[in-house]
């Protein structure tokens, strides 16, 4: 068989970080997140993360209909995350700037956000570089036999040289092992 199943994963847990601009990030993927991030708490995980790209692509042809250049502008990347608890830190990204009497209209802040998964020793850390805006994606729906479920898309801003996130990573989770 080629290939190599350990570099296969089912991601068994999974944790969102959310902090201010100033966040530091942890010093490597066995470092915890430090005091000033929080978590976003329960997840969906059958959703999981969703990722989506999206850019200009234009074909550019000469005479005779030779394709001769493709030119690629506008990449945005947006991940998309459901979470399941109504805490301080969900509050915060699905009602920004409201308070705790107040709910007034959203404009979504700019955040860090840390993604992590696991899977035994394995983890994987997304760290975005610069930061990312989220807003909520669809309807908020609460009623009496399903689990309160809301789904925010987080646009993720690179920084001046195109980075979008800080990767950590253990070793299993290297890239060709």
């Amino acid at each position: 068989m080629a290939g190599n199943p350990e570099a296969a994963a089912i991601w068994a847990d999974a944790d969102v970080y959310v902090g201010p601009l100033t966040a530091v990030n942890p010093a490597s993927v066995t470092t915890p997140f430090p005091a000033t991030w929080g978590l976003v708490g329960l997840l969906d995980g059958d959703k999981g993360f969703t990722e989506k790209r999206e850019e200009q692509v234009s074909d550019h042809y000469a005479w005779g209909g030779i394709l001769v250049r493709t030119s690629r502008s506008r990449f945005k990347l947006t991940r998309t995350i459901t979470v399941l608890e109504d805490n301080e830190q969900t509050r915060k990204l699905i009602w920004p700037g409201s308070t705790d009497t107040e709910i007034i209209v959203p404009r979504p802040q700019p955040v860090k956000l840390g993604f992590e998964l696991r899977e035994g020793d394995k983890i994987k850390r997304l760290i975005t570089r610069r930061y990312a805006e989220v807003s909520v994606d669809g309807d908020i729906v609460e009623n009496e036999t399903d689990l309160a479920a809301v789904t925010l898309v987080a646009t993720i801003f690179p920084d001046s040289s195109g980075v979008l996130f800080d990767r950590q990573h253990t070793e299993e989770d290297e890239p060709g092992s």
